[in-house]
């Protein structure tokens, strides 16, 4: 064979070119570029310190990010007892076998492992009234124990199951609603009660209200995740200082970026639950004030969670815009004008071109 066809053919085969601009060197990026994938938001768990010989941190119940559609100022009246959640500095004292046994986090509200609810004792002296157990949506069945200390005490215990934080966040208004409802017909049965006795003897202890056991394989993953979302929705709280709050009263609970990132969508779930019915509320009393006595009727009569409205569309905002002489639509193109091109590769050769 001829030596020259060979070494011919061989300087005639090239290497294909990268389609990768990052391998490539008649590209260069236009700015900072990173390979890595998009993420949202997140935030950092700072564990406050104490300052002074007070509380860490302070919770106060606020029915302004309550959904007024789901309880009123008088149900979270009887739910929280308008009582202070106090936060101490628990984690200077903190040991490692602590994170098998279950902690107040609120006055009616704990959180712990499943395994604690073998201890009856302690959860007698806790006064736990219901369980809820979070568990894995492959897990079929109950739990031995759950159903014995259930059976034993004379409590209910309910069971949820989840798959990951997209199942939970579709649960979270069920499991927050479970609570509240538990809480409203113990303490209302359990207030009756108590005025029936005051009528005849002087009671020496504040009554014993409801108080709602949540547990999980650990205690400190999905139980806690749900934990912060009730405390975000009944005490108007973030979901960096729920899990700040948490975090100081029971320090093995774990937040980690797919808990932080559902908690954020919650807090925005909630934030928007809370201006839709205080504009609901806000419409009803305008019209009331305005003395019309039929529309009046007619939005007493319906309850606010009924009221739905349609959503404006973008041609329906167009054509009320563009119904006056002389207007211009209210558009989303507004953002782009006098915004320069922006390639995120350059072109080599237009860069030495323009040098």
């Amino acid at each position: 064979m001829d030596s020259s066809w060979t070494n011919s053919r061989e300087t005639d085969v090239r290497e294909p070119r990268s389609l990768d601009p990052f391998q490539s060197r008649d590209v260069v990026p236009s700015a900072a570029y990173s390979r890595c994938t998009p993420s949202g938001p997140t935030f950092e768990i700072n564990v406050p310190r104490r300052l002074s010989g007070g509380p860490i941190m302070e919770l106060v119940p606020s029915f302004e990010a309550v959904d007024h559609s789901q309880l009123t100022s008088e149900e979270l009246s009887v739910i929280t007892q308008n009582s202070k959640q106090v936060a101490l500095d628990r984690p200077t004292t903190w040991t490692y076998g602590n994170r098998y046994a279950a902690h107040v986090i609120l006055d009616y509200l704990c959180l712990g492992p499943t395994s604690s609810i073998r201890d009856l004792e302690s959860l007698k002296g806790q006064g736990i009234t219901m369980m809820i157990v979070v568990r894995h949506s492959r897990m079929a069945g109950t739990i031995r124990s759950v159903d014995q200390a259930s059976q034993e005490l004379g409590i209910p215990a309910e069971y949820v199951r989840i798959g990951g934080f997209p199942d939970l966040i579709r649960e979270l208004p069920t499991i927050i609603g479970l609570i509240n409802r538990h809480m409203l017909s113990y303490n209302s049965q359990f207030m009756g009660r108590a005025n029936q006795e005051q009528q005849h003897t002087v009671m020496e202890r504040r009554p014993r209200c409801g108080k709602v056991l949540v547990t999980c394989d650990s205690g400190n993953y999905h139980s806690a995740t749900i934990v912060a979302a009730y405390v975000m929705s009944v005490f108007g709280q973030s979901a960096a200082s729920a899990t700040q709050f948490l975090t100081l009263q029971r320090l093995s609970c774990v937040f980690d970026e797919d808990a932080k990132q559902m908690l954020q969508s919650w807090e925005d779930v909630v934030r928007a639950r809370s201006m839709t019915a205080q504009h609901v509320q806000s419409e009803t009393q305008s019209q009331l004030l305005l003395g019309d006595a039929n529309a009046g009727a007619r939005i007493v009569d319906q309850p606010t969670a009924s009221i739905s409205r349609r959503k404006r569309g973008f041609e329906d905002m167009r054509d009320q815009d563009m119904s006056g002489e002389g207007d211009t639509g209210d558009t989303d193109e507004d953002r782009f004008t006098n915004r320069d091109a922006f390639a995120p590769f350059m072109d080599v050769s237009q860069i030495v071109c323009g040098k």
